[in-house]
C-alpha cells in the first residue's frame, strides 16, 4: 500500500510539472515514466536521509537596500495601530464577518486569518472567500495584502477535506519512508492546492520528535523520533511547500513531542536542561533555518530549568537567546493559538500580549476566543504608556512586511 501511495505521489508530481511546463494548444502523447523502486531495506536498518545547508529557493531573509526603502515607506504612511495590527492574525468567527470586521480589515488591523472548514462550504467557497478578504484588505491605506494560512498537515490534521484533493497519510507514515522525495512530494502537492484556494501560508511541517503513531497531542503528527531523519524530511517538506508557492510554518518550536500533556488544555511542563534539548530535540530547527524557512511556531510549553518563569511562546530565553542569537533566525516568529489553556489558564492576556512582544514574538495568532481589534488597541495602550516600545513594534513590523513583500502580498503601487 505504501509502495502504490509513493508511486502515486510521484506520478502526481511529474503530471503538475508538465501541465506546467507544455504550452497551451499542444497535444500530448501520455506516457509512463520509467520508475525503479528499490525494495525497502529490513525494519531499523534504513540510511537516514542527508541533511543539507542549502536548498533550491534558500535566500538571506535580511531585507535589500530596494526592500528597506519600500518597508521605510510603507511604515512611514503607518499608524501606530496598523503597525501593531501586522503583528495580529486573526479567526473568522461562524457567523461570518461582521461590517464591523469588513472596516477593521480594510484599516490595517489584520495581518492575517486562519482558516477553519466552518468558514466555507466548498472548494469554490475558499476561493471566494479568500479573494474577498484580500480585496478588502488591498481597499486599504496602505495597501497591504493578507497572510491566510489553515493547519493542512495530513492526517488527522487537514482543514481542506475535499474529495478531488490529495489525501496525505499523517506525516509518522511518511516519515517511515525515509525518503527526500515523499516529503518534498508531500510539501508541495499541499502547496499547489492551497495555493489553487487563494491561501499563502500553511502551518507545517511538525518538526517534534515522537516514537509512535498515536492519537496524543502530537503523536501520528511528527515525522519519527529521529532528529537526523526528522530533520532531512523536514528540510525536503520545505523545500517542496516553497516549491509549490506556499509559506510553510516550522513547529512547535522547540519541539513539542516530549511534552504529554496537550497544550490547548493547560501548560505543558518537560524537565529538559539546554544540552539535552540542543542535543536532540531542538536539531529539526536547526536543520530548518538553514534550509532557509521563512516562519517558525512557538511551542507553549515550560522548560523549568531552561526558563523557571515562561513557557516558550513568552520566553526571551527562548526566542531571543537561543533562536534569534544562537540559531540565527532572522524570519518571522509566530505564536501558537494564545487563547489555548496553557497560556490562558496561566496568564492574564495582558500580560501574555506584553510578554510576547517583549520575547521577540512577531505575529500573535487569535484562533478563537479573543477580538483583535481590541488586543491592538491594548498593545498601542502599552506602547504609549512606556511598557512596550515602539522599537520593538516597528522591528516586528519591518520583519513581516519584508514576509509580504517576498511574497507579493504588498503591491508596486503601495
Amino acid at each position: 500500500m505504501r509502495r502504490v501511495l509513493s508511486v502515486g505521489l510521484l506520478l502526481t508530481v511529474f503530471v503538475l510539472i508538465d501541465c506546467r511546463t507544455v504550452p497551451p494548444g499542444t497535444r500530448v502523447t501520455p506516457r509512463a515514466p520509467t520508475i525503479t523502486i528499490p525494495a525497502r531495506p529490513p525494519s531499523g536498518t534504513v540510511t537516514p536521509p542527508t541533511i543539507r545547508d542549502t536548498g533550491p529557493l534558500t535566500r538571506k531573509l535580511v531585507a535589500t537596500a530596494a526592500e528597506r526603502r519600500t518597508i521605510n515607506r510603507l511604515m512611514a504612511s503607518m499608524t501606530l495601530e496598523q503597525k501593531i495590527g501586522q503583528h495580529f492574525m486573526g479567526h473568522i468567527p461562524r457567523d461570518g464577518i461582521s461590517d464591523t470586521m469588513l472596516r477593521d480589515i480594510r484599516d490595517g488591523l489584520y495581518s492575517g486569518f486562519i482558516l477553519y472548514p466552518w468558514n466555507y462550504k466548498d472548494e469554490k467557497g475558499v476561493g471566494e472567500l479568500t479573494h474577498w478578504l484580500q480585496t478588502a484588505a488591498l481597499q486599504g491605506k496602505p495597501r497591504i495584502g493578507l497572510l491566510l494560512s489553515a493547519d493542512q498537515e495530513g492526517g488527522r490534521v487537514a482543514a481542506f477535506r475535499f474529495p478531488h484533493l490529495v489525501r496525505f497519510p499523517a506525516a509518522f507514515y511518511i516519515g517511515e519512508y525515509h525518503d527526500l522525495g515523499m516529503a518534498w512530494s508531500n510539501g508541495y502537492i499541499n502547496a499547489v492546492e492551497l495555493r489553487h484556494m487563494g491561501l499563502n501560508m500553511n502551518f507545517a511541517p511538525v518538526l517534534g520528535l515522537y516514537p509512535k503513531p498515536d492519537s496524543t497531542i502530537i503523536g501520528d503528527r511528527s515525522m519519527g523520533p529521529d532528529p537526523e531523519v526528522v530533520s532531512a524530511l523536514g528540510q525536503a517538506y520545505i523545500w517542496g511547500a516553497q516549491e509549490g508557492g506556499i509559506i510553510p510554518v516550522a513547529k512547535h518550536f522547540p519541539g513539542h513531542g516530549a511534552a504529554k500533556l496537550d497544550s490547548h488544555y493547560d501548560l505543558p511542563i518537560v524537565e529538559y536542561t539546554k544540552p539535552e534539548l540542543m542535543a536532540k530535540d531542538i536539531r529539526p530547527f536547526v536543520a530548518a533555518i538553514k534550509a532557509g524557512v521563512e516562519v517558525i511556531m512557538t511551542a507553549h510549553i515550560l522548560y523549568p530549568k531552561i526558563d523557571p518563569k515562561y513557557p516558550v511562546t513568552l520566553s526571551t530565553i527562548f526566542l531571543k537567546d537561543i533562536l534569534r542569537k544562537q540559531l540565527g533566525f532572522e524570519g518571522v516568529v509566530i505564536t501558537d493559538g494564545l487563547s489555548m489553556g496553557a497560556l490562558s489558564k496561566h496568564f492574564p492576556l495582558h500580560e501574555t500580549l506584553r510578554r510576547a512582544f517583549d520575547a521577540g514574538a512577531d505575529i500573535l495568532l487569535d484562533h478563537a476566543v479573543y477580538n483583535v481589534p481590541s488586543m491592538v488597541r491594548e498593545v498601542a495602550a502599552m506602547v504609549k504608556d512606556g511598557e512596550i516600545p515602539e522599537s520593538t513594534v516597528d522591528n516586528g513590523t519591518r520583519r513581516i512586511l519584508l514576509l509580504k513583500l517576498r511574497h507579493g502580498l504588498i503591491p508596486r503601487s503601495s
